[in-house]
């Protein structure tokens, strides 16, 4: 019995060095092809090419962010499945921004209490709502979601934005 299992822990021993040193051969070839890569691009454009620096990615504005979340909120809550849940998201979101926009200088225009009832029903329950206001510069704080320093820019085209998906509602 100690003898068999002195040869299993030994066949899986070398079964995890074999592991390894795939692992590592793999790992050498990848390198050994992105040198090669490196090189030819160098060759094909005359410039310096580091194949390790190539996957910065792409940052997006406040606008593409909330925009992408709207698309999002549109395709996982279709009307004959979710009924008016994103249409009145929509028109949610689109009084609350264009209250800021009218009155960018009063502070209650510019909270959501994220505890009203309201508010929770036709926003708070979707976390992608959630997240389109977090993108356009509202941050939490306590129960309110507070916008401090609002982009009328991004507000105004969020709102064109909102008006024209709301059209396709009706």
């Amino acid at each position: 019995m100690k003898a068999k299992q002195e040869i299993e822990e030994a066949e899986t021993k070398r079964f995890i060095d074999y592991q390894k040193k795939v692992k590592k051969e793999e790992e050498l070839e990848k390198k050994r092809m992105l040198e090669q890569l490196a090189r030819d691009k160098e060759e094909r454009f005359g410039k310096k090419f580091d194949p390790m620096t190539q996957t910065a990615k792409k940052e997006y504005t406040p606008y593409e962010n909330a925009e992408h979340y709207l698309k999002a909120i549109k395709t996982l809550y279709p009307t004959f499945r979710a009924g008016d849940t994103t249409k009145n998201c929509f028109s949610t979101i689109k009084v609350i921004l264009a209250n800021i926009v009218k009155n960018p200088t009063e502070e209650k225009f510019r909270k959501v209490k994220t505890t009203n009832p309201n508010f929770q029903e036709r926003v708070g329950k979707l976390e992608l709502a959630i997240k389109v206001l977090n993108a356009i510069g509202f941050k939490q704080v306590d129960e309110f979601l507070v916008c401090d320093a609002p982009d009328m820019n991004t507000f105004q085209k969020l709102i064109s934005y909102l008006e024209e998906e709301l059209t396709k509602f009706d």
